[in-house]
């Protein structure tokens, strides 16, 4: 199934704001809390005991001790886009973003337990430079989302578990890309700047679009005891639709055109182009500084997993995760000019995730962990851009755990393969439009982490 999503704005606004909420695959974040990156985020059947079952699995905190824990992972990308025809490369820098996550847990008897948790499980930073020709679509897009959730879990005797958790989001969009005014409809003609002389690729204004917004959602699992060795786990957690308002602030950039002699409007020749356009940056102009308001859904996510024991000292978890995609069907983005619309075409499906797990116990303080994952791209072949180039991936898995007593440290690392893809550098202009005409070159990501956790265990197992 096709997917759009319909902006509203004044006509140059519309050449403008192309901007939307960038979700795909490559905006999920689960890797908050070591011992969980290390098995690569599987284990919905038997998570990790840091309190981090608050995300990954509700019901598991009616099965494990108190605890508190707290830690942070410093998620690095850089990337590269080739054209096909001229071979040139342009470079992505390499960046580190700083991800917080933090739980609590305490056991309520035997058979409950409450907990709450802070973690952000979409997520996106990409930054290109600015000779880069995709900035027309953006140069740099900032998506947070941070879901506080307070957790209940209750054991229903030996052999089952639930567990259900409410998520208030936080949700923050920021976009910036820049406008060609050689594809800017002149006003009052049937013609567009690029008609005029204007060369394709003059940037004329720049454009700031940011909002922040709050939902409410769920997140419940339950853990069934099969045999002395063998969990199954299921989990849900519910789509969120985030409410953002906030501001759009635009301007303009010097060109220094002017316009030919004979040209369409009747004007002297040598007009300054950026006289033409500069109304529409002044007060009640199209691209004035305005409120704007736009929705975004943070898709749905079902787990299910085992996890079994072969021997005492060694645990293996798999899992598969659905993630509901294409539940984003379209947003618009309201200004406050009103005005005609455009069409952003996304065009995305949902995905499925496969990952497993190995955590072995090397001594009584010391674990040693390992995990794989593949996920399928949720982007189709026509909608990979600039603003979230994204493909297949491979992880790669590894971590440590050492107990101090009542203290516990958690290292995790992991390495995501991308595979090359190939995408475009433009808004797509029809949803007729293939990846032949659309595609213009290819793009490459490297990603790689690296977190630590920090827990206190003050009851029960550890």
């Amino acid at each position: 199934m096709r997917r759009s999503l319909v902006i509203a704005g004044t006509a140059f606004a519309a050449a403008v704001v192309s901007a939307a909420p960038a979700l795909a695959q490559g905006s999920g974040v689960m890797t908050h809390g070591s011992c969980a990156t290390g098995l690569g985020q599987a284990g919905v059947a038997s998570p990790c005991a840091d309190g981090s079952a608050v995300l990954f699995s509700p019901a598991a905190l009616a099965m494990q001790g108190s605890v508190a824990s707290a830690g942070v992972t410093g998620i690095t990308t850089s990337g590269r886009f080739t054209y096909d025809i001229t071979g040139d490369r342009i470079e992505r820098d390499s960046k580190t973003t700083p991800v917080p996550f933090g739980y609590a847990s305490m056991r309520l008897g035997k058979r409950a337990a409450v907990g709450i948790g802070a973690f952000a499980p979409y997520g996106l930073g990409v930054e290109w430079p600015l000779s880069f020709e995709g900035r027309y679509v953006s140069y740099n897009t900032d998506l947070k989302n941070i879901y506080i959730q307070p957790t209940l879990a209750y054991r229903l005797g030996d052999h089952l578990s639930l567990g259900v958790g409410v998520d208030f989001v936080r949700g923050s969009l920021e976009i910036n890309q820049r406008a060609d005014l050689a594809t800017v409809g002149v006003p009052g003609k049937p013609i567009t700047f690029g008609n005029l002389g204007v060369p394709s690729g003059t940037d004329f204004a720049d454009a700031r679009l940011k909002g922040t917004g709050n939902a409410v959602t769920f997140n419940a699992s339950a853990i069934i005891k099969l045999t002395d060795r063998a969990d199954l786990g299921v989990r849900y957690m519910h789509e969120a639709k985030v409410d953002l308002s906030g501001d759009a602030v635009f301007t303009q950039i010097s060109t220094g055109l002017v316009l030919p002699a004979g040209n369409p409007l009747g004007a002297p020749a040598g007009t300054p182009i950026d006289a033409l356009v500069a109304g529409q940056f002044a007060a009640g102009g199209a691209l004035t500084n305005q409120a704007l308001s736009t929705s975004l859904t943070l898709p749905k996510q079902f787990v299910v997993g085992l996890a079994f024991r072969p021997v005492p000292s060694l645990k293996l978890v798999g899992d598969y995760q659905f993630t509901g995609w294409q539940a984003f069907d379209s947003a618009q983005i309201a200004f406050k000019s009103g005005g005609p619309s455009s069409t952003l075409i996304l065009d995305y499906q949902n995905t499925n995730t496969y990952r497993f797990g190995a955590d072995w116990s090397a001594t009584d303080a010391l674990n040693l962990r390992g995990g794989f994952i593949f996920n399928t791209a949720a982007e189709r072949a026509a909608s990979v851009s600039p603003l979230l180039p994204e493909a297949e991936r491979n992880y790669l898995s590894a971590g440590l755990g050492y107990k101090m007593g009542p203290l516990a440290l958690d290292l995790g690392y992991q390495h995501i393969h991308q595979a090359d893809r190939r995408g475009r550098t433009r808004g797509r202009t029809s949803i007729s439009q293939t990846p032949a005409a659309a595609n213009v070159g290819v793009y490459h990501v490297n990603a790689h982490l690296l977190n630590a956790t920090l827990s206190y265990h003050f009851g029960g197992q550890h």
